[in-house]
């Protein structure tokens, strides 16, 4: 690999990081030839890389996947559950370069003794390393990122581990976040809070929001594990939402984990073209149908008309509806400058609380109502909608006492949200979305990407192993905390 000066890693960035919605690999990089560079130089591509990715990893394949969109000129595809060996070859190639420059980071913050951006390093390695298991299965964590020390055959650890580490970090980087400094290495900002090193009332308000970013994702992480280890996971999500000083969390949309990508070079937005969001593309019944049932604010902002109403077609069809001729579109506002990319929004946290309510646990006082109407309204207005003061009079859209409302209204709260989607299905069984009747028999929805094929040629005896552990490398094989 050459050796890549800091005040060239961004170009670099940004040439590599345009390309179609349906292309995901990366070009490798390697940040352990870095000369000179300090934490807060490698904050921001990091970020950008990332936000940027997961854009187009949700735009490309999970929209189709979660019935939110459709292709309108294939009989095949991911809508249909058709799906190529590689199909997870980028999101490993990628989630592990940047991970590989987490690692720079956080060694570059501890030899200068910098908690904040120790803190900020670990946060974003668990946020990452948790999309790799969640994608994968058993990944390697403890021996990842190693090969510069002599380490080019990492050990896979079981997602059991993985997991458990991951609460281990958080709750340490929360301990370590110090909010009456900032980031004095970033003086114009990180992209996702705007953090520098400025004080306000002797309190940095980006490391404030950063601590909040890590407590929430100890909640994603803890209610992940809710069907493997349920009293690991009440234990974790009551101590925070009970120790709101200790483990604060997002508490509105102006502090969620949403970075805003300007437009402006080397802010690139993820595609150039703008037609290329809406072509041969339309909407999904599933996805408009439930918005039409609503009355639901966000039909204009997500979609466009067809023939003067929201109308979609059936995911998975066989044959091509006729009336209307087209299905309502996506709106290419969601692509145009600046672009919004979902990390984790507040509204997951409300939702996170509303299903902790719903099972009994300890959640401050707050009911699974109070927490599912927060959601709701939060996630309409993390998109600039308005909920209407009728919106919960609505049968369909108030709560009834039941983990399927709560988990079809947070599937519209983690719209373009990477894979969280996917993910949430996969745990709880909700939403329950129709099968087209163009499904061939036998074809379901992944449980998991397959390994790629280069880890089963320069890994084999880890890999074998940990294939055996998750019963085999298929679409099928269902990860440790699935339902």
């Amino acid at each position: 690999m050459k050796k890549i000066k800091h005040l060239s890693l961004f170009l670099i960035l940004a040439a590599f990081s345009l390309g179609s919605c349906n292309n995901f690999t990366e070009l490798n990089t390697d940040p352990n030839r870095m000369d000179k560079v300090t934490p807060g130089a490698l904050l921001n591509p990091i970020l950008y890389g990332l936000a940027v990715y997961n854009w187009n990893t949700s735009n490309g394949f999970a929209m189709d996947l979660m019935q939110v969109s459709l292709p309108t000129n294939s009989s095949g595809g991911v809508s249909r559950y058709y799906f190529n060996d590689n199909l997870g070859n980028g999101t490993w190639d990628t989630y592990y370069k940047w991970l590989n420059n987490i690692k720079e980071m956080e060694s570059l913050a501890t030899a200068l003794n910098d908690p904040n951006y120790q803190a900020v390093a670990m946060v974003l390695r668990s946020w990452v390393m948790q999309l790799v298991a969640d994608s994968f299965g058993d990944v390697p964590m403890t021996e990842a990122s190693r090969g510069s020390e002599g380490l080019l055959q990492p050990k896979f650890d079981t997602q059991e581990q993985i997991y458990t580490q991951l609460l281990v970090d958080l709750e340490k980087a929360n301990s370590l976040f110090v909010t009456t400094s900032g980031l004095r290495y970033n003086t114009e900002g990180d992209f996702l809070f705007g953090t520098t090193d400025a004080l306000v009332s002797g309190q940095s308000a980006g490391i404030v929001k950063w601590k909040k970013f890590c407590n929430s994702l100890r909640l994603r992480v803890a209610l992940r594990m809710t069907n493997k280890n349920n009293q690991k996971s009440k234990t974790e999500i009551e101590a925070i939402f009970s120790n709101p000083t200790t483990y604060p969390v997002f508490t509105k949309n102006d502090e969620s984990a949403l970075l805003t990508i300007s437009g402006i070079f080397p802010q690139e937005v993820p595609l150039t073209r703008p037609q290329d969001f809406t072509s041969y593309r339309g909407v999904a019944s599933f996805f408009v149908d439930n918005l039409n049932t609503w009355n639901d604010p966000r039909r204009d902002l997500f979609l466009t008309k067809s023939n003067n109403v929201f109308i979609g077609w059936p995911s998975g069809y066989n044959v091509a509806p006729v009336v209307p001729v087209t299905p309502s579109n996506m709106n290419q506002k969601l692509c145009l400058a600046p672009v919004k990319v979902v990390l984790l929004p507040y509204a997951e946290v409300e939702f996170i609380r509303a299903e902790a309510a719903f099972y009994g646990w300890n959640t401050a006082g707050k009911t699974a109502n109070d927490s599912y109407m927060a959601g709701v309204k939060a996630a309409i207005e993390q998109w600039g909608g308005v909920i209407p003061a009728n919106y919960f009079s609505v049968p369909e859209a108030a709560y009834n006492n039941t983990l399927q409302r709560i988990m079809l209204q947070k599937y519209y709260a983690l719209f373009f949200c990477d894979y969280q989607q996917w993910f949430e299905l996969n745990r709880t069984g909700y939403p329950v979305l129709p099968l087209g009747d163009g499904v061939p028999t036998g074809n379901k929805m992944p449980k998991r990407f397959k390994y790629p094929e280069t880890v089963q040629r320069t890994n084999l005896i880890n890999y074998q192993e940990a294939i055996a552990r998750i019963g085999g490398d298929s679409f099928s094989s269902k990860l440790w905390w699935q339902k």
